[in-house]
């Protein structure tokens, strides 16, 4: 009503400016121009008042014609036929004028929001079809939709409740602006109900009206699934921005869906990975542990026989020693895994520590055992840091270590490197055996998958643990020329900050 008024009183003085020049050249202007000019006033409140004010804008132009430019003048009587025709043709004119301009005004909105909305349609269909992730998918609708209503979205997310009396309890996680919490019973109601609270549902009510919000579910049956809320709606909210909203939610919820079934696709997978993991992991036991017992056993079984020779004995002797060191090997991986997984969440006790003398360390293990090794150590620096558990470290290098001389293959050494690349100091250990297969790296190394004909593959995933506790990356590559690269990549200490404890 207020807006009529102003619009009125625009009119009014805009038709009183006109008369006034009207009358003052009324003498050059005559009739036809004095008609012509409040015609003109009459297509001005046409175009940008409502069609009320512009038919009373028109019957006001009709009547200053009449009273101050047609004779008799300064008198509502009309004194001829030609004077009556005049006056009816310009305010059926004037009618048929400010009809038109409306429409075609009302056309044009139309076409425009017709554009927006058509524009909008392509963004929002662009972001569901891009999103392959649920966050980022709601985050990006939120954001879409606000910039287009010009209004705070949020997205209440079901959590598991406390009481009993509802199995879920929602709160607004995901939000494009600062939106007031709904009320938790009204969250619940349309989660329960799968209906929509707005004042053009059936489900509104006076108590609702308080909130100036609308609820909007995910789901049109009783689910657990999001609720779209539109806060901040205006009471002049039209029915068509309602239903606008509502055939967006409908779009994202088929896109949730979607990602929601791509997750748990995934998992399924995984769960066949994990489940065919352990499957290979009994096989393999089955195979590769009772082999090296049966060794055993029938080496012992020999060495009970009388008649033998020295040379005899002494194979017999070695044979069951090597067995014996395989199984305790794999077995002490198998432990050392479970022992790095299960205390994944306790902290380790790290120092800084030179990569040199770890290397130094894993070369006296290999002595104490006895074993000989071809290697090669080069260093970019003599004085590089890293920060770990030296038994940890040690384990890992001699993992890689193991690995690569099973593999390697030819009279050229087993290379260790040290260097330091972009902040990074990396310890890489090289072979020039069989390399990797395809698609093996860090992120597909999985417990007891092995490439060799004998053996669990533990190695690199201890070598994995033992990185991700350290904050450290593990990467795997072929080298050019045949062999493989292990490599471990720690965070160089920056100059000045190693603490000596």
């Amino acid at each position: 009503m207020q807006k009529q008024s102003l619009q009125l009183l625009s009119m009014l003085v805009l038709l009183a400016i006109v008369t006034a020049f009207n009358y003052n050249f009324f003498a050059s202007l005559g009739i036809t121009g004095v008609t012509l000019l409040n015609l003109l006033v009459v297509v001005t409140a046409a175009y940008f008042c409502e069609f009320f004010v512009a038919l009373i804008t028109a019957f006001l132009a009709f009547l200053t014609i009449n009273y101050f430019f047609t004779e008799p003048r300064y008198t509502f009587e009309v004194a001829h036929a030609e004077s009556w025709t005049s006056l009816v043709c310009f305010l059926i004119v004037s009618t048929v004028i400010t009809s038109l301009v409306k429409q075609l005004k009302f056309q044009s909105q139309q076409a425009l929001i017709n554009a927006q909305r058509a524009e909008f349609a392509r963004t929002l269909a662009e972001r569901l079809a891009l999103a392959n992730n649920i966050d980022n998918l709601l985050l990006d609708t939120c954001r879409v939709l606000q910039k287009e209503f010009n209004k705070p979205f949020a997205i209440a997310m079901p959590q598991p409740a406390n009481s009993a009396e509802s199995k879920y309890s929602y709160s607004l996680s995901i939000q494009s602006d600062a939106v007031e919490t709904p009320d938790k019973r009204l969250l619940n109601w349309v989660s329960e109900n799968g209906k929509a609270i707005s004042p053009y549902t059936d489900y509104w009510t006076e108590s609702f009206t308080q909130s100036k919000q609308w609820l909007l579910p995910f789901n049109r049956l009783p689910s657990a699934d999001p609720i779209l809320v539109v806060d901040k709606v205006d009471d002049e909210e039209s029915i068509e921005t309602y239903t606008a909203i509502k055939s967006c939610v409908d779009q994202i919820s088929q896109a949730y869906q979607r990602l929601i079934n791509s997750e748990k696709a995934q998992l399924a997978e995984l769960a066949t990975q994990e489940e065919a993991i352990q499957n290979a992991l009994l096989a393999s036991i089955s195979h590769d542990m009772r082999t090296p017992l049966t060794s055993i056993l029938g080496a012992a079984t020999t060495l009970q026989q009388p008649n033998l020779n020295a040379e005899q004995t002494a194979q017999l002797t070695a044979l069951i020693a090597s067995q014996s060191r395989y199984l305790a090997s794999t077995t002490e991986n198998i432990l050392s895994l479970i022992r790095l997984e299960s205390h994944s969440a306790s902290p380790i006790h790290m120092d800084w520590q030179s990569p040199e003398e770890l290397i130094g360390i894993v070369m006296e293990l290999y002595k104490n055992r006895g074993e000989s090794l071809n290697i090669k150590v080069t260093m970019s620096e003599p004085e590089l840091l890293i920060k770990g558990n030296v038994n940890l470290l040690t384990q890992a290098l001699v993992n890689l270590i193991d690995n690569a001389k099973q593999a390697h293959a030819g009279d050229e050494p087993i290379l260790i490197e040290v260097s330091k690349i972009d902040k990074m100091v990396n310890i890489s250990v090289k072979d020039r055996g069989n390399g990797f297969i395809q698609g093996m790296d860090s992120i597909a190394i999985k417990k007891f998958m092995t490439t060799k004909a004998k053996g669990f593959g533990l190695g690199l995933s201890i070598v994995q643990a033992i990185a991700k506790s350290h904050g450290a990356n593990f990467t795997l590559s072929n080298r050019v020329g045949g062999g493989a690269c292990a490599t471990l990549s720690f965070v160089a200490p920056e100059v000045g900050v190693v603490d000596v404890q």
